[in-house]
């Protein structure tokens, strides 16, 4: 039985080919087909076209569209050349909040993907750690794994699995909600009332134009956020969200649901940078300015128990700079404003 040609791809290296397996509930299907259902992003016909242009390799050899896949079958996608793709990838501007033999946490900023994806094949998270941590000598090697994922917008503590070995118990711990995610998010509006829990069933939109894209619905999964007002300005607001479940999107679904979208959410919310004339109406255009232009969305605190001393594990990571400069510039608003009507 053919063996895939190397279990963990070394991503801090261009990515000029993907290779799987086949197992055994693939048996019979087509290859066309098999590649649609691995790598959804494309068409069919896309990759039918790829096939009949050599592209594709059924172990080691061209193959047809049509043909059958068998279990243990090896398939190897060749990738086109990526020119803006550097040699190796560059991990110097990996923010390290903690670090153990077993296990890291990172600050990751806002506009960073966390792994490839589409036509993502460099520069996102995972691949910094790849070139932080992948060797040649397999005595130095560790192959980092995100414990969790973060949105491309959002910002803040991302848990990695450095040793395989606690991997599961990681894993274990994530699936039993075991563990304590605390967010903070500046929302539009002001909540009537200064705490509330959010249960809204959630799944995927079918009216949207990408399947990432999630709303309330009453045959969707359980989703449970509870949520605390810490600030208040004129038109906004500054909550501490504690994640209770991991849907996707859940706390930016659950705060538009209850008519509080997060600032400068493109998906669920107003996607324009946030302008001080949101936050008074007062401005004049000649004074007007961006305070934020991300989504204000960070990922603040993560509490569990070590995976291996049992002993609590508490990663925090601060408010960057431009939440802080929002907040700041919201509150000096509000003070302006609280001055001129006293």
């Amino acid at each position: 039985m053919p063996s895939v040609q190397r279990q963990y791809l070394d991503l801090s290296r261009p990515i000029r080919e993907f290779t799987f397996a086949v197992d055994a509930k693939e048996d019979g299907t087509r290859l066309d087909a098999l590649l649609r259902a691995h790598y959804p992003w494309h068409s069919r016909t896309f990759y039918r076209r790829k096939v009949e242009r050599g592209e594709v390799l059924l172990n080691g050899a061209t193959a047809k569209p049509s043909a059958r896949t068998r279990p243990g079958d090896v398939i190897v996608i060749k990738l086109p050349e990526d020119p803006t793709a550097p040699e190796r990838e560059s991990s110097d501007d990996l923010v390290i909040l903690y670090e153990d033999e077993h296990l890291l946490a990172v600050d990751k900023p806002s506009g960073l993907a966390a792994h490839p994806v589409g036509r993502t094949r460099h520069g996102t998270l995972i691949n910094k750690l790849h070139a932080r941590y992948r060797s040649d000598d397999p005595k130095q090697d560790i192959v980092p794994r995100l414990a969790h994922r973060l949105d491309r917008d959002t910002s803040g503590v991302v848990l990695v699995v450095k040793n395989r070995k606690v991997d599961a118990a990681v894993m274990d711990i994530f699936m039993a909600r075991d563990l304590e995610k605390t967010y903070v998010a500046l929302v539009e509006g002001v909540p009537s009332t200064s705490a509330g829990a959010i249960d809204a069933p959630m799944g995927p939109d079918a009216d949207a134009d990408t399947s990432l894209h999630q709303v309330v619905r009453p045959d969707g999964a359980p989703a449970h956020t509870r949520w605390r007002r810490t600030r208040a300005f004129a038109r906004h607001a500054l909550l501490e969200l504690q994640l209770l479940t991991g849907r996707t999107h859940q706390l930016r679904v659950h705060l538009a649901h209850i008519g509080h979208p997060i600032a400068c959410d493109h998906l669920y919310g107003d996607p324009r940078p946030l302008l001080r004339s949101f936050a008074d109406p007062r401005i004049e255009p000649d004074d007007d300015a961006v305070v934020l232009s991300r989504l204000a969305l960070h990922a603040h605190r993560l509490e569990m128990a070590h995976p291996v001393t049992g002993e609590p594990l508490v990663l925090t990571s601060p408010l960057p700079p431009e939440l802080t400069h929002a907040i700041d510039a919201l509150g000096q608003l509000q003070a302006g404003a609280d001055e001129a009507s006293a």
